[in-house]
């Protein structure tokens, strides 16, 4: 038997109710038509100049939601670039362009076709067009700050031409005073580097008459100039760690009281310690000397001595600010070590005693003497500047020399400050007399804060400008100034007046953050010539600084590069080796010194 569908009447009325109800009514729920998405905003706005070349997001904003294919960015049209990417982040009124290979003094113009972008119901939207361009930046500087000789005017003449058209090559020297770098670089690639980069660093070595080193004998400067090259010096400013005064030496004065005497060995482990008991400190207070002596253990490469308190923390009066170990770094031919305790030492010590140990060494007394001249300040007592050891009373690590004493009149540092001007003066005069201008890189990466003229900003311009007046005022007119910027670090610029070349130390950079370093100093310092300064490899990214041929080819077009020396333990640099040179000299914008005109 053939069923039949049977439908309960309330069921038939209710739907005969709706099929009236939107038979009566189908005109007024109808979706109207909606209008073209228009476009309310744009960036960069219409015939705008915006500041950085390279790549840029490009934004069109429209007065509704749209609606936009990700893979239809290839039909978008745009000169001056390549769009690599576009698309409307979900439900957005937004459309997000992305485009690279921006230069200056190339127009841009963006246009969106008809109907590309659609809004609600479809509809299209009408073609856009957007043009903006690059702004121009002012022309370098046509002459030096202060470099009158010749010579040296026609090094800036020939960077100032250079720039942005061609990269000079650079290579660091090894250690201080020699070209054997830029020889490695000749080996492997078959020319030589057009800079070589030489260093001050050993000043107080030199100046005393060492065997090692002497700054007056300028033949491996002379011999890379006479050879078409170009002088790069820079300064690790070696500052000392005790005090210059006049001469009174380690020993203290008044009379000793005795608190330890004996042998301890404290070997080469770190291993062995002794407890002074806090009886033994009953006097000891704010400025008294506190001094020990000790045997050296000729079996050691070095010799340190560390002091504590109870709880096996430092005393602060002498504590090590080079790595805040709280450790003492012994002379070799010496046998006592004097330092006035702070406050807070002579507090500790009395409550609780002290703790010796330390590396290398044998102590055999321990001493305190409450003299009334004793130098709170002072990790030793003072000396004459002809007492200290080039080896080991000098350091140019943050900390160890106070910056702001420096740049103040009537202190011991002010004056260390000018006399050592007065010592590094006749060195550069050498190379003056010899017709050799200098790119000359002094107080590098003070931002930084890891050398000891890093401190503080107005600090650091007061000694910048206090070394530029007194090497104008000695006639050193073959100096080109080169000041180097940490990145973010405007605070810390000397002024146009005072520089000529900004320079950017960066190791371990990829081309993308090479290029944004590189416009970044352009946009901050216009009208200065923008260069490598130094580069090569970081532990952090575990990587060398991008290949010169791929930053430059992305624009970061630099005055010149100049890779650090260092070996990696196979006899090659390992800040820039054979391949990283072969890839810089193959380069046809890259200068090497048999092309140096000037």
């Amino acid at each position: 038997m053939k069923l039949k569908s049977i439908i309960p009447f309330g069921a038939l009325a209710a739907v005969a109710f709706l099929v009236t109800a939107c038979a009566d009514t189908d005109a007024q729920y109808t979706i109207p038509d909606v209008a073209a998405p228009i476009v309310t905003a744009t960036y960069p706005a219409a015939n705008e100049e915006i500041g950085s070349p390279g790549e840029i997001t490009m934004t069109v904003k429209y007065d509704k939601r749209i609606f936009f294919a990700s893979s239809s960015y290839t039909k978008l049209q745009f000169t001056g670039g390549t769009i690599d990417r576009a698309t409307v982040y979900g439900m957005d009124s937004v459309l997000t362009i992305h485009a690279t290979g921006l230069q200056r003094g190339v127009p841009c113009q963006l246009t969106i076709p008809a109907g590309l972008v659609t809004g609600p119901n479809n509809q299209p939207a009408p073609e856009t067009t957007l043009a903006f361009s690059i702004r121009e930046l002012p022309p370098v500087a046509t002459k030096p700050v202060v470099a009158t000789s010749a010579k040296a005017i026609s090094l800036y003449n020939f960077l100032r031409e250079n720039y942005r058209t061609n990269i000079i090559s650079g290579m660091m020297a090894s250690v201080a005073w020699n070209n054997d770098e830029s020889e490695h670089v000749f080996e492997w690639t078959g020319k030589y580097p057009a800079i070589n980069g030489y260093d001050y660093i050993h000043l107080p070595a030199s100046v005393r008459g060492a065997n090692w080193i002497n700054y007056g004998d300028i033949t491996p400067v002379k011999t890379w100039f006479d050879n078409g090259g170009i002088i790069n010096c820079g300064w690790h400013w070696l500052a000392p760690k005790v005090e210059i005064g006049d001469g009174g030496g380690d020993e203290p004065a008044g009379e000793a009281e005795t608190v330890w005497e004996g042998q301890l060995n404290v070997g080469t482990e770190w291993g062995v310690s002794d407890q002074i008991g806090a009886d033994k400190f009953a006097n000891a207070q704010a400025v008294t000397l506190l001094t020990f002596y000790y045997a050296t253990n000729s079996d050691a490469d070095y010799w340190q001595a560390k002091l504590m308190d109870s709880s096996w923390n430092a005393l602060t009066g002498y504590k090590d600010v080079d790595n805040g170990w709280g450790c003492i770094a012994l002379d070799a031919g010496t046998n006592h070590y004097s330092f006035a305790l702070t406050a807070d030492d002579a507090a500790k010590l009395r409550e609780g005693g002290m703790v010796i140990s330390g590396y290398g060494i044998t102590y055999t007394m321990i001493t305190l003497t409450n003299a009334a001249g004793a130098k709170q300040d002072a990790p030793r007592r003072a000396k004459r500047y002809s007492d200290l050891d080039p080896n080991n009373d000098f350091s140019y690590s943050a900390g160890v020399f106070d910056l702001k004493a420096a740049v103040t009149e009537g202190t011991w540092q002010n004056q260390f400050v000018k006399d050592d001007l007065a010592r590094i003066a006749p060195y550069l005069k050498l190379l003056r007399d010899a017709g050799i201008p200098v790119l000359w890189r002094p107080l590098h990466e003070a931002a930084g804060g890891w050398f000891w003229w890093g401190s503080d900003a107005e600090s650091f311009k007061k000694l910048w400008i206090m070394m530029f007046d007194y090497f104008k005022q000695e006639g050193l007119d073959n100096l080109i100034w080169v000041w180097t910027s940490e990145g973010d670090d405007l605070n810390w610029y000397p002024g146009p007046e005072y520089v000529d070349i900004i320079g950017r130390d960066l190791y371990g950079n990829s081309v993308a953050s090479c290029i944004e370093e590189y416009q970044k100093l352009q946009e901050n310092y216009p009208g200065k010539i923008i260069t490598l300064s130094e580069c090569g490899y970081s532990q952090y990214t575990n990587s060398v600084v991008a290949p010169i041929s791929q930053q430059w080819n992305e624009g970061a077009t630099w005055s010149w590069f100049m890779p650090w020396y260092g070996t990696n333990g196979s006899n090659e640099n390992m800040h820039a080796g054979k391949d990283w040179w072969t890839d810089a000299m193959n380069c046809p914008n890259v200068i090497t010194r048999d092309k140096v005109k000037y």
